[in-house]
């Protein structure tokens, strides 16, 4: 059970001045589409709104917890502390909140940091019981629900917000598998969040170093797999080798006359497929997954097929796009279409007033504005 995430909040961390909360767990009673939603909590959405509006920043923000509890991959944009705060606010802190859903329980975590690794305060909460509330300034700290995680005798007065108090007792107790703390860090291990642009491929999470998708492909025997995926999903007609000499191994396309090196040759389009490819090796090893500017290099026909093939997935994934072509109720449904603007994040089913239902053109409701507020 990898559990699911329920709500996110994030107060005063980039361009998010005030509070914007992330809902999950407020599905409406659609008779379509219903592998989008998993044990009444939405496990497939898709971001639209305009530039700047935070959509890769709230992908910053829903992955701060990966920053936090692990030593996995992170962006130079997490943890760089003169743009971690908001620029407008007088805030002193960003606040961060996660709620979670783990079989029968959920499980509320909380924190505060003024820098991205420098923690004010920490809270746990199972059920609304308190598992533990640290204030490392003042050093107020509730902490009588640690003996349910068995870690009454650690010295917790010595935690200074350096460290996560919950990575501290996961590292120095002997959790219980199925404990939530446990749940919690699982969770944040195995988040993976990827995006394709010009600057190149970015990735947060899972892994603690990154690859050479090339490389990755040859030495686990995929090439001829990878090949069927760009021929059936992109309709290309292509041939994949490989070339080796003494110190390695290359990718290259074979054409009539010659092997040309894959890399330097593949179109931008491509190289976001053969991004999506090697991560999707690895989709059932996660518990959430983040696709930023899902679609930036495909073709309207391509992001709605790699669209309707990502659904298919049970991970819970959040994708973000500006295509409108992906709005349609052939492939979601209205309430895991979400849209970001003036600081909130709702579903298109809780900005309109109308009754949707699925012979409804949204993508058209959109254009004309039907849930803008």
């Amino acid at each position: 059970m990898k559990g699911m995430l329920r709500k996110f909040s994030v107060t005063n961390y980039k361009n998010f001045k005030e509070k914007i909360t992330f809902d999950f767990s407020n599905p409406h009673d659609y008779r379509f589409n219903n592998n989008c939603i998993k044990d009444g909590i939405v496990n497939k959405a898709l971001i639209m709104g305009k530039n700047g509006c935070g959509k890769t920043n709230l992908g910053f923000a829903l992955f701060d917890i990966s920053l936090t509890l692990t030593d996995n991959l992170s962006h130079p944009y997490q943890s760089d502390p003169g743009s971690f705060l908001n620029g407008y606010s007088n805030m002193k802190e960003a606040l961060f909140d996660y709620e979670f859903q783990f079989e029968e329980s959920i499980v509320k975590y909380s924190y505060s940091k003024t820098e991205p690794f420098k923690l004010t305060s920490e809270s746990l909460f199972v059920n609304d019981e308190c598992i533990f509330e640290f204030d490392f300034n003042s050093k107020k700290h509730k902490t009588e629900g640690l003996s349910t995680l068995g870690a009454e005798n650690l010295r917790m007065d010595m935690l200074d917000g350096s460290i996560s108090a919950l990575r501290y007792i996961a590292n120095n107790t002997s959790v219980d598998l199925r404990s939530p703390l446990q749940y919690i860090i699982n969770f944040a291990n195995n988040m993976l969040y990827f995006r394709s642009c010009q600057d190149g491929n970015m990735f947060i999470g899972h892994l603690k170093s990154g690859y050479n998708m090339d490389q990755y492909i040859i030495e686990n025997n995929l090439v001829e797999d990878f090949q069927n995926f760009l021929n059936e999903s992109a309709e290309l007609d292509l041939k994949l080798d490989i070339v080796k000499d003494v110190n390695n191994s290359a990718l290259v396309q074979v054409f009539d006359n010659k092997r040309l090196l894959f890399a330097p040759i593949a179109s931008s389009g491509t190289k976001a497929l053969q991004l999506y490819y090697t991560w999707s090796k690895l989709f059932e090893k996660l518990s959430f997954l983040f696709i930023d500017g899902f679609d930036a290099y495909y073709h309207f026909e391509l992001a709605q097929k790699m669209l309707k093939k990502t659904i298919e997935n049970k991970i819970q994934t959040v994708f973000t796009s500006h295509n409108t072509t992906l709005v349609n109720n052939d492939f979601m449904r209205p309430d895991c279409y979400f849209i970001i603007q003036n600081n909130s994040i709702s579903s298109f089913s809780d900005n309109t007033d109308r009754e949707l239902r699925e012979a409804h053109n949204i993508e058209k409701m959109l254009r004309n504005g039907e849930f803008d507020k």
